[in-house]
C-alpha cells in the first residue's frame, strides 16, 4: 500500500484469479466495500469502477495473458488525510516499457485523437483522465492510481 505516509484505511487487498468473471464480481465487492464507508455520489462510485475494470482487465489480457494459473494483486485504500482513494494493480506479466507507452500515447497533444487511439492504450487513456495520479512500477507489471473525492467519511 502506498500512502505516502498518511494515515490510510484498507478496503481490499488481496489476489484474484486471471478469470472475467472472477474480476466483475470482485470489482462488485470493492466497490460495497467503499459504499459502506463513504459517502461517494454515483458518479464517483461509477468513475472508480471504471477505473477498476480497466487496470484489472488490462491486467488479465497484457499483463497475465490470459493465462487462468496466474493472479492479479489488488490493494484499494483511503488516504484519509486528503480524501484520496488508491488503487494498485500488479499482475504475473514481465511488464511493458511504460515511458515509451506513457509519453507517445498520452502526452503528445499535436495530432492526438482519442477516438483514434489504439485498442490497447485506451484503457490507460481513460484511467489517466479519471485519476490524478499514475504511477507504473519499474518493471512495468503494477500500476498505482490515486482518485480524489469529494466527502469519503460516513
Amino acid at each position: 500500500m502506498n500512502t505516502d505516509n498518511c494515515q490510510a484505511k484498507r478496503i481490499y487487498h488481496d489476489l484474484i484469479n486471471s478469470d472475467a468473471c472472477e474480476v466483475c464480481r470482485e470489482v462488485k465487492n470493492i466497490l460495497d466495500r467503499i459504499q459502506l464507508i463513504s459517502n461517494l455520489d454515483a458518479e464517483q462510485i461509477f468513475d472508480i469502477r471504471v477505473i477498476l475494470c480497466e487496470l484489472l482487465q488490462n491486467a488479465i489480457e497484457h499483463g497475465n495473458e490470459c493465462d487462468l494459473a496466474k493472479k492479479i494483486y489488488v490493494d484499494v485504500w483511503f488516504q484519509e488525510n486528503n480524501d484520496l482513494l488508491g488503487i494498485t494493480v500488479k499482475d504475473q506479466g514481465c511488464g511493458f516499457n511504460t515511458l515509451k507507452a506513457m509519453n507517445f500515447s498520452f502526452t503528445s497533444a499535436s495530432g492526438f485523437d482519442p477516438a483514434n487511439i489504439n485498442e490497447s492504450g485506451r484503457g490507460l487513456f481513460i484511467v489517466q483522465n479519471l485519476c490524478d495520479f499514475m504511477e507504473f512500477n519499474t518493471m512495468g507489471n503494477a500500476i498505482t492510481v490515486k482518485k480524489k473525492l469529494n466527502s469519503i467519511k460516513k
